[in-house]
């Protein structure tokens, strides 16, 4: 049976990304894993939704990145039972499917857990899954979650 030490969440703040967090901190828990969340700023669309301050330039990557770390790091504080280890990092990339698969690489995980849309039809076409393009070529297994749909 293959071991579990470490469990990927690829963590961008939706409601799957906690539905997916919440099943990751329950199967580590149940495992005797560690949580690696990460976040993936993509730019250029990286200065909204952080929170920057108004009298910051819109790409100020210091800044975004600053909130960026702070917010994973309260979303891994408020975990409720949290396993002994709670790493976190905020990466910076292009391709979130990319940086994705480089850090369960970087971070030897045995698991990637993370939540998904479940888009399908035109959304999916003009929006792509990133829960797609990383399980094509993850190092590990992929477990995709989803939130309840009074969540969405």
């Amino acid at each position: 049976m293959r071991e579990y030490r470490t469990i990927l969440v690829p963590f961008d703040f939706s409601a799957h990304a906690r539905a997916a967090l919440s099943e990751a901190t329950n199967l580590a828990k149940r495992l005797g894993a560690g949580l690696c969340l990460i976040h993936v700023i993509q730019p250029p669309t990286y200065a909204y939704g952080y929170g920057a301050s108004p009298d910051a330039h819109p790409f100020d990557l210091n800044e975004i990145h600053g909130r960026a770390a702070q917010m994973l790091n309260e979303v891994a504080d408020a975990i409720p039972d949290a396993p002994d280890r709670v790493d976190r990092q905020v990466l910076e990339d292009g391709s979130i499917a990319n940086a994705i698969q480089q850090a369960a690489r970087e971070h030897k995980a045995d698991m990637i857990v993370m939540g998904t849309h479940g888009r399908t039809g035109i959304a999916h076409v003009f929006l792509g899954s990133v829960a797609e393009r990383t399980l094509r070529d993850a190092p590990c297994p992929v477990l995709t979650v989803q939130a309840p749909e009074e969540d969405d």
